[in-house]
């Protein structure tokens, strides 16, 4: 699209929120493509692109107004009319029952959202899942009244759009750390089902406070059972499963590991036996180990909402075992403690998954590009043929400032080779994240969960993860930073955020440490 027809575009379009797809945006977001010809603002943006829209015939979304629904789910047209109500108060359109039921094609998520002036605004979908995600559009879409001192009410294009997601399961990983604010895993569980995400896999770094070991976590850790509760709730309503993760091998610091820091050890010293020399791996061949690890498996999934997934760590533990784990053979150790867990989390009802790295060995000439990120030894590596394949292995990639677009996934082919379930886990090359979306597809991989590791913390960064991960997994391209800046307020606003620090993707806009007395 050229600069003069991206000016041309974007003055037609103004007062009704839509976006010149132009260069600012291509620079910004490096994966997007120029598939986005009508590129309304909405994230991720419609796919297939069946997308037409109209300005000059504007349709009204206010009080004056009925949406009609089009679903077998009787709760549809119920969840659509309590959330107009919260999200446009006194503005709120109606929802309304359609007479005549359709099949939507495209599978269970899939759905047609429609708006003229003579037929208003309509809705068709398979399910509930599908009226949530034509919601959001409708929502990113819909502009204000323009002229007036304060919202008056609000309205749509003429538009036609037929949209449904590539990837079924499509995550984001989340890590909440003591220096995490606890609204932004608020905001950061609300945006990712509004940018179409539909699983959270949420790690506590000793920031969940557990009630049966309370020597587990950080002191005054914020995550409590209620508040677990509550994150679940709201990831549930919004159509976002809650996956808990907790590190049942490495990581057992709960810390990262140039900190030096032990959420137990520092703090209680007395239980230095259920972990092996320096803290960092558990000690899988303590009985203890495997008692505590249990009991707190099963009162964070039930914190919640025992949710039909759980996470359970396992990546990095490459630590040297003490003594009484190295009477067992590693291996079998290894594979014997993660089967155990996963058999006791399915008898809750809760399908494991692990990250990949342990699996891989490191000195395997299969595996010498570091992107593999092959943590493992021969031993680590042979405890895979042992595991239930029931197990999810999550392939996370590191790539860090790489400007290729990464397009061969050798280990996630690996392992559905083996007859797991895989997930690819993007970070840091941003051009890699829809190849390696692509690339599930083609395989029959069974998700895309983007990770964002440490920098949801004030550091920044985590916008684009996010903009791209959701494109990526949806199938489509990505937009310009203004759409990702309307979705962020959008959830701000529906949290009713009061602190400067909750707002926008960074803490502060200047670090503190810079400031000037």
């Amino acid at each position: 699209m050229s600069m003069e027809k991206s000016r041309v575009t974007a003055t037609v379009c103004a007062g009704y929120r839509l976006w010149a797809y132009g260069l600012c945006a291509a620079v910004f977001f490096a994966a997007a493509d120029s598939a986005a010809v009508n590129a309304v603002e909405t994230m991720p943006l419609p796919c297939p692109q069946k997308c037409k829209t109209d300005v000059a015939a504007p349709v009204a979304l206010d009080e004056t107004a009925t949406v009609t629904v089009d679903c077998p789910d009787d709760s549809a047209v119920a969840w659509l009319a309590l959330h107009f109500k919260q999200w446009y108060g006194v503005h709120a359109p109606k929802a309304g029952r359609a007479s005549v039921r359709s099949r939507v094609a495209g599978g269970s998520e899939a759905y047609t959202l429609r708006a003229d002036p003579s037929n208003g605004v309509r809705i068709a979908a398979n399910t509930l899942a599908g009226v949530r995600w034509a919601a959001y559009t409708l929502r990113q879409m819909a502009g204000v009244k323009r002229g007036t001192f304060k919202i008056e009410g609000r309205v749509l294009p003429s538009l036609e759009i037929a949209d449904r997601p590539r990837l079924a399961f499509r995550g984001v990983h989340l890590c909440w750390f003591p220096e995490t604010r606890p609204a932004q895993m608020e905001r950061a569980i609300r945006l990712a089902a509004y940018l179409k995400f539909n699983y959270v896999v949420l790690e506590t770094w000793g920031t969940f406070k557990s009630e049966v070991h309370p020597w587990r976590n950080w002191p005054d850790a914020p995550c409590t059972k209620a508040e677990a509760r509550r994150l679940a709730d709201i990831g549930r309503d919004l159509g976002v499963t809650v996956i808990p993760q907790m590190q049942i091998f490495g990581h057992a610091s709960l810390a990262r590991g140039g900190s030096a820091k032990h959420a137990t050890l520092d703090m209680h010293p007395e239980y230095e036996p259920l972990f092996e020399p320096g803290g960092w791996v558990w000690c899988l061949a303590n009985p203890h180990t495997q008692r505590v690890l249990r009991e707190l498996v099963a009162e964070m999934h039930e914190a919640f909402g025992s949710p039909p997934w759980f996470h359970l760590g396992c990546d990095e533990a490459n630590r040297p075992p003490c003594p009484l784990c190295a009477e067992h053979p590693r291996a079998k150790l290894v594979a014997g403690h993660i089967a155990g867990m996963a058999k006791f989390l399915k008898a809750r009802g809760a399908r494991s998954m692990v990250w990949h790295d342990m699996f891989v060995d490191a000195k395997d000439p299969r595996w010498s590009d570091a992107d593999n990120r092959a943590n493992g030894t021969a031993e680590t590596a042979a405890a895979l043929d042992l595991l239930p394949r029931d197990i999810v292995i999550c392939d996370w990639q590191y790539q860090g400032n790489r400007q290729d677009a990464k397009k061969d996934w050798p280990t996630m082919e690996y392992f559905r080779s083996k007859g797991f379930d895989v997930c690819g886990c993007p970070y840091g090359n941003f051009r890699s994240f829809k190849p390696m979306a692509d690339a599930l597809a083609k395989m029959g991989g069974m998700g895309f969960i983007e990770t964002t590791w440490n920098t949801l913390s004030g550091k920044g960064g985590w916008e684009k993860m996010y903009a791209l991960g959701a494109a990526a997994a949806w199938g489509t391209a990505a937009k310009g930073r203004d759409a990702f800046a309307n979705a962020l307020r959008t959830v701000d606003n529906d949290m009713k955020v009061g602190d400067y620090r909750d707002t926008g993707v960074l803490n502060w806009q200047i670090p503190p440490e810079s400031f000037q007395k």
